[in-house]
């Protein structure tokens, strides 16, 4: 496949990639890496028709949407799920007491500064869900978090685009 073609497929698919792209990478799945995914966001949105602004707010909708799906598993399934899918990795159960013991300290504020460090950003929604943040609270919060991630990967990407492009092709 060449470039061409992905940026075809891109601009027939943008705003639908986009969408799924980042609601993945924001429920923390293997593969998705956001230090790739946003600034490649911004890449394709500077080499094809899609609008930067449409982009970013696409991206910022999905993540606060994939954030707000592992609240609510976590809100409503408890530690219970949360022992059974990541019981065995105890690097991760440090992450999420870190993000746990700075939600208690600082309340939403924390949420907000967990969600522009890398790998507490994307684990802040399990301590949250389970300490029930109040979800008008943790939404704000977070989407807030999300925002200025999102917007400063992507716009790196938009505008370091060209160099990208042209190391690539």
């Amino acid at each position: 496949m060449t470039f061409q073609t992905f940026l075809d497929f891109f601009a027939q698919y943008g705003y639908l990639f986009i969408l799924v792209i980042c609601y993945c990478e924001y429920l923390n799945l293997p593969g998705f890496p956001a230090g790739i995914i946003m600034p490649g966001i911004g890449v394709l949105a500077g080499q094809s028709d899609l609008n930067l602004l449409g982009a970013l707010v696409l991206s910022i909708a999905a993540g606060t949407l994939a954030s707000l799906t592992i609240y609510a598993i976590c809100r409503f399934g408890g530690a219970p799920i949360l022992h059974k899918l990541f019981g065995g990795y105890p690097k991760f159960q440090h992450f999420v007491n870190q993000c746990h013991e700075r939600i208690e300290r600082h309340g939403g504020r924390a949420l907000f500064i967990c969600r522009l460090i890398p790998v507490l950003r994307t684990i802040v929604s399990i301590p949250a869900g389970l300490l029930k943040v109040p979800v008008h609270e943790y939404t704000a919060w977070s989407a807030a978090g999300i925002a200025c991630w999102n917007t400063a990967l992507i716009i790196c990407g938009y505008f370091g685009g060209n160099a990208v492009v042209a190391w690539i092709s």
